[in-house]
């Protein structure tokens, strides 16, 4: 952990994965290690705005593309804020 000004706050662990595909199955994606936790979760802020403005915009528009964009964004969100909450457990 760095000696910065994000000491205390703990960092990403890179446990939590999202989009799981299903031939074979395996975690496509994974949070990478080492990303500040207080940095972590304001993205995943930035991201659940986006994912809130997609869902509008699909429920609205009848945009199923706008809805399925939401699904993923949110499931990158989520990783986010489940990998900086085992970061800070650590910390």
């Amino acid at each position: 952990m760095s000696n910065g000004p994000q000491a205390g706050t703990g960092e990403t662990i890179g446990a939590a994965t999202f989009i799981r595909s299903q031939n074979p199955p395996t975690e496509l994606f994974r949070i990478v290690p080492g990303i500040p936790c207080d940095s972590a979760l304001e993205q995943a802020s930035i991201m659940l705005g986006c994912v809130h403005k997609l869902i509008l915009k699909g429920v609205m528009d009848d945009d199923g593309a706008a809805v399925w964009a939401a699904y993923y964004l949110s499931g990158f969100a989520k990783a986010l804020i489940d990998d900086a909450e085992l970061g800070m457990k650590q910390a």
